[in-house]
Formats: C-alpha cells, sequence, structure tokens
C-alpha cells in the first residue's frame, strides 16, 4: 500500500513538473508573438516590447532611445534633425531666389529689373536647378534619419536583454587524432570551440 502510494504521489509530482514546464513554453511562445522581450531581473520578469519602442520612436523621434535607456543617442538624433532642417531652409531660401531671378530673365517683360545682373541666363538656370536638387536631397536624408531613428529601437529593444558576459568565448588548438585502418597513424588537425 505504501508502495502504491509513493507511486502514485511521484506519478502526480512529475505531473505537475510536466504541466509547469508545458505552461511557461506557451507562456513564452505567446510573449515572443506578441514581440515582448522577457527581461529577468532578481527573479521577478519585467517586459520590454521592441513594438512598444518602434511606435514610441515613431510618434516622437529619440523617444524609443530614452525607452531603451540609451539616452546618449537622442542629442545625436536631434542634431541630426537640426543640421538637415538648416540646410533645407537655406537650400530652398537660395532656390527661391534664384528661381525668381530665372523667370524675371525669361519672362521678357521689360518691366522687370534683373535681381541678379551678374549672372548669365544658363547660369541662373544651372544654380537653380543645383539648389533645388540639394533641398530635396535634405528632405530625403531627413526622411531617412527618421526611419533609421525608428529602426535603431526597435533592434536596440529586441538586443536589450543581449547577455554580453567574460564567458563568452573562441578557442583554437591543436587536435591530434589516431585513425582506424590498415596502419597506426594519427591525423593533425585544428579544433574550433566557441563557449557561450
Amino acid at each position: 500500500m505504501k508502495r502504491l502510494i509513493l507511486i502514485g504521489l511521484l506519478v502526480l509530482i512529475a505531473f505537475s513538473l510536466s504541466l509547469n514546464s508545458h505552461a511557461q513554453e506557451v507562456l513564452q511562445e505567446n510573449i515572443e508573438a506578441e514581440g515582448v522581450t522577457v527581461v529577468r531581473n532578481d527573479s521577478s520578469m519585467t517586459f520590454h516590447s521592441p513594438k512598444k519602442a518602434g511606435y514610441m520612436s515613431a510618434i516622437l523621434p529619440g523617444l524609443g532611445q530614452a525607452y531603451n535607456k540609451k539616452y546618449w543617442k537622442v542629442p545625436i538624433i536631434y542634431v541630426g534633425f537640426g543640421t538637415l532642417t538648416y540646410f533645407i531652409i537655406d537650400n530652398n531660401k537660395s532656390y527661391q531666389e534664384f528661381l525668381e531671378a530665372y523667370t524675371m530673365r525669361i519672362d521678357d517683360d521689360p518691366t522687370n529689373d534683373d535681381i541678379l545682373p551678374g549672372y548669365t541666363t544658363e547660369n541662373l538656370r544651372v544654380i537653380k536647378n543645383h539648389y533645388w536638387k540639394n533641398r530635396d536631397l535634405m528632405i530625403v536624408l531627413t526622411a531617412a534619419l527618421y526611419a533609421l531613428n525608428i529602426l535603431d529601437a526597435v533592434v536596440d529593444a529586441h538586443f536589450f536583454t543581449y547577455d554580453i558576459s567574460d564567458d563568452l568565448s573562441f578557442n583554437i588548438s591543436p587536435v591530434v587524432e589516431p585513425t582506424m585502418g590498415f596502419g597506426q597513424s594519427s591525423n593533425a588537425a585544428l579544433s574550433f570551440s566557441l563557449n557561450f
């Protein structure tokens, strides 16, 4: 009778451990399906979501980096946006100036003043197009910086729990292995091992 009770208890413990393990796997799959990374700190669980970091950076550039605790990146992002905005405004101002001078030059209206008499008509057209292309390039670079800001926040959130410990190593060592065959011989080789 005691053996039967002992076997029953062991089966019950094994069954409960199996259920607990299965429940943890299901929970982990559900968490991964929702794009949430689990961070374990002192046996408590906190969640760090790459999706949330991406949305935060999309709403306000740099907010996702602050969420990822990469505060040093926020000034870099705003300096980049400020610099690109300055060049957009400066190129647009020069473009408008040369566009106005070019349109006055080619409209054949004798009452219009020539505001840039030191340039030929072809020079005005070339310079106008130069500033126009530069302005549009700066706009494209601003959009690329915005997208890069979001991508950086999402990637940082994915690597938020990445383990960078001293236990990571790569070792190369010589190995001599005996071979089986007609004669007794050995082969020299290199062994590569990667420890996590």
